[in-house]
């Protein structure tokens, strides 16, 4: 079994490589910089893990991965996120760009690039996106950009999903790590980087051979679009 998980150089991408690994899996892994890599080969079971660097919001780091991966990976799993600017109002326009990028058109971008490396039948693609990024849940101004963002990832996955995935029969998952103790997360959140992985994993095993497009949190409900 293999599975590319993309931003692994720490909080819940890490978590993911190490879950996995302990699962078994054969891992690749992303990290942005070189100095990123050593959390990673400390982990046990590093002898299944292969590092590649790339930065999720770069068009040729996405071609280069693509390039050097082998096809019929049963899992590719993107995760990044930054929280950004507090007010729409308030930030820059190039902020906000930076944010969308990062969040949203960047993970799609690069799950474009590597669709046809997802196995075909049984593959998961799945990306992490937020409880913020419900509209119908939404009842705060609270995080409005980083709400946007999420919610604009969530409608490009579905669009993915609809052409090219159908047509690979793969799964798209759209995945909410709950309120995770992470830098973002902070350390009054609801629950730690093991429990959130290990449901994130049980529900990326739980996906395999669904052929739809979800948005599930990691102990498995399925939250309002």
């Amino acid at each position: 079994m293999s599975i590319l998980i993309v931003g692994a150089s720490r909080g819940l991408g890490l978590g993911l490589v190490a879950e996995h690994l302990k699962r078994g899996f054969d891992v690749i892994a992303t990290v942005r910089k070189p100095e990123d890599e050593a959390a990673l080969r400390a982990l046990p079971g590093a002898e299944r893990l292969t590092l590649h660097l790339a930065d999720v919001t770069s068009d040729a780091d996405a071609a280069r991965l693509a390039a050097d991966l082998s096809q019929g990976l049963e899992v590719v799993f993107i995760n990044a996120g930054v929280y950004g600017p507090s007010s729409v109002t308030e930030a820059s326009l190039d902020d906000l760009d930076a944010v969308m990028r990062t969040n949203a058109f960047g993970p799609i971008r690069l799950a474009h690039a590597l669709l046809g490396h997802v196995k075909p039948g049984t593959g998961v693609l799945a990306l992490t996106s937020s409880v913020m990024g419900s509209i119908a849940e939404t009842e705060s101004g609270f995080g409005a950009v980083y709400r946007a963002t999420k919610a604009a990832q969530n409608s490009l996955a579905r669009s993915l999903w609809a052409d090219e995935g159908r047509k690979a029969g793969i799964t798209v998952l759209s995945v909410h790590p709950g309120w995770v103790r992470t830098d973002m997360g902070g350390p009054g959140a609801d629950i730690d980087i093991e429990t959130s992985v290990a449901g994130m994993a049980d529900q990326l095993a739980a996906a395999v051979g669904r052929h739809d497009h979800r948005f599930v949190a990691y102990d498995g409900r399925e939250i309002a679009w």
